[in-house]
């Protein structure tokens, strides 16, 4: 079985926005650069100072530099990319008139399980609060992932209507005990925590065929979608809880399925897949967004958001790589915690009339600056 390399890339011009550059830890250099711009041959990577810039296990090359290198046909040496990160939260990138549709990925095949790990305390739950029907739902534990980490509890909710290929992958390998034990070996404070490396060093993946990007799919008028607001020929709003951005519903009638392009924003809690610089090489290491950075979306599979948790991921350790990192003590579907342990958790509805005040006051305070990223439902603990 061919092994992805997968490391997400490290910060270019930390606090001034410059070229987005990405490395590995082991093999061939790999770096990124923001669409429209030409990468340069990569430099000998110089010793790597305390900054965000960019990573290569214990060195970095010069940060205005960028490079590409290619993916070699070895399964031993296969990098794989994630965005690099300026340091700060950018505006909304401006939404393409037309997207291609996603592509169902190649069947998987068994992966060895991992030990399971002991449960890491569990945040208190809420109580005596009224939960009406109208601005709150029980998410749905069979759409739901729990991690148990050394810095407190994390509960995703999955998108497959968005990534059917990636959230089936991430369910089988929890299943499987696959991220129990493993690290967020690399976290930039003010981007993401990466993590879903078994050699703990972003070379690594499963035993799985890699996955075919999902970077877009189709939404039709039966999607749960709730608008926030049009602009630039685009619809802004939510799935579920995961942000998105649509081409307007007006142009459904003029598609053959009766459907739009749409894909998801990379807001704080929103998990994505790490990848190679081969748009079909997602495996098994994935992030979650410590903040906003809108030049992801279209670039990085979205396949679930972070509904109870995100304090947690902003207070992992921050590192590239990080020195006794965080780990995932147990990863599970939620469905699979037994009844008398599972928690209950409570989701705000973006439908209802507690959201869209907030949803309202927001747009208001905003005004043309407005994101999906400014406005996230709750979610909470009730037992």
């Amino acid at each position: 079985m061919r092994q992805q390399i997968l490391a997400l890339a490290c910060c270019g011009l930390a606090l001034l926005g410059g070229p987005a550059a990405f490395a590995q830890s082991s093999g061939p250099a790999l770096r990124v650069v923001p669409m429209g711009e030409t990468p340069a041959p990569k430099k000998a990577p110089a010793k790597k100072a305390p900054t965000p810039a960019a990573k290569a296990t214990a060195t970095k090359p010069p940060a205005a530099k960028p490079a590409t290198a290619a993916v070699p046909a070895s399964a031993a040496a296969r990098p794989a990319s994630a965005p690099a990160a300026t340091g700060a939260v950018k505006a909304a990138a401006k939404p393409a008139a037309a997207v291609a549709q996603w592509t169902s990925p190649p069947q998987a095949t068994a992966v060895k399980p991992a030990a399971t790990a002991p449960a890491a305390p569990a945040p208190a739950a809420t109580s005596k609060v009224a939960f009406p029907a109208e601005d709150w739902r029980v998410l749905n534990p069979e759409n739901a992932l729990i991690y148990e980490t050394t810095k407190g509890r994390i509960i995703v909710e999955l998108a497959p209507e968005m990534a059917p290929g990636h959230v089936a992958r991430v369910k089988m390998l929890a299943r499987e005990g696959f991220y129990n034990g493993l690290s967020f070996h690399r976290v930039v404070s003010d981007f993401m925590a990466q993590g879903g490396d078994p050699k703990g060093d972003g070379t690594g993946g499963s035993d799985q065929p890699d996955l075919r990007g999902e970077f877009n799919f189709r939404r039709g008028a039966a999607s749960n979608f709730v608008r926030a607001v049009d602009r630039g020929g685009a619809t802004i709003g939510w799935m579920g809880t995961i942000p998105v951005t649509s081409q307007t519903d007006l142009l459904m009638e003029r598609t053959s399925d009766k459907k739009v392009a749409a894909w998801g924003n990379h807001c704080l809690g929103v998990a994505s897949m790490a990848r190679g610089s081969d748009e079909n090489s997602a495996n098994s290491q994935f992030f979650l967004m410590r903040a906003a950075y809108p030049t992801l979306d279209r670039r990085y599979t979205i396949w679930g958001r972070a509904v109870v948790g995100t304090d947690v991921i902003r207070a992992f350790k921050v590192g590239e790589p990080v020195v006794d990192p965080d780990k995932m003590i147990s990863v599970r579907v939620l469905a699979d915690v037994p009844e008398a342990d599972r928690p209950t958790v409570m989701v705000q509805r973006t439908d209802g009339p507690s959201f869209q005040t907030k949803l309202k006051a927001t747009l208001e305070q905003r005004g043309a600056a407005f994101s999906n990223c400014d406005l996230a439902p709750e979610g909470r603990i009730v037992r």
